[in-house]
């Protein structure tokens, strides 16, 4: 009778999930419609392209920007670390 109360059990727990897929597949599609309500909207409105276009040009400049202080601050330390002697460890490891 133990075997017979496990079966039910995991029955009713296998219930209990697919309930919750289910409710996560209507909240996933429901995240899906509303996206593509928001993607509807920017087409459709060319000033807010137009943002985007200009917001995207300047993070890719200040990405630009970063990359080459990162790379003159890499240049400064192993300046540094010739001058003082030393060895650096792993100068590799950090470059993009």
């Amino acid at each position: 009778m133990a075997i017979s109360d496990e079966k039910n059990l995991d029955l009713r727990k296998i219930e209990v999930s697919i309930a919750k897929l289910r409710e996560t597949l209507l909240d996933l599609k429901q995240n899906l419609c509303n996206l593509h309500q928001k993607i509807e909207i920017i087409d459709s409105k060319p000033e807010l392209q137009s943002s985007i276009k200009n917001y995207k040009k300047d993070i890719e400049t200040r990405a630009s920007e970063l990359e080459d202080e990162v790379k003159w601050l890499r240049e400064e330390i192993k300046s540094t670390c010739d001058l003082l002697g030393l060895k650096l460890l792993n100068t590799n490891s950090g470059k993009s």
